[in-house]
């Protein structure tokens, strides 16, 4: 089964968004990657996102090599989204 996610792109120097779907038995790492958020921060904050969301680095293998994306979400949101597990919010 594909999951859809929320990928940032350079397009002309400033970030696009796109979804993407990807086969979740192709995902090799979840990384965090604080650092290039705040390197795109204002671009994709006038794109519509919002200021508090985090990027992760997802690293897919496709066949013959490994391509890096920069992915919407914090680690755990993409993994659960990955597994397609919901977790009930206790509070």
């Amino acid at each position: 089964m594909l999951v859809k996610l929320t990928k940032v792109d350079m397009v002309n120097n400033k970030p696009t968004i796109n979804r993407v779907f990807l086969n979740p038995q192709h995902v090799i790492s979840i990384i965090e990657d604080n650092l290039k958020y705040h390197e795109l921060k204002e671009g994709l904050i006038l794109a519509g996102v919002h200021n508090q969301l985090s990027i992760s680095e997802v690293k897919v293998y496709n066949g013959s090599n490994v391509e890096t994306m920069l992915i919407m979400g914090s680690p755990s949101t993409i993994r659960e989204k990955l597994l397609n597990k919901r977790q009930v919010l206790r509070g």
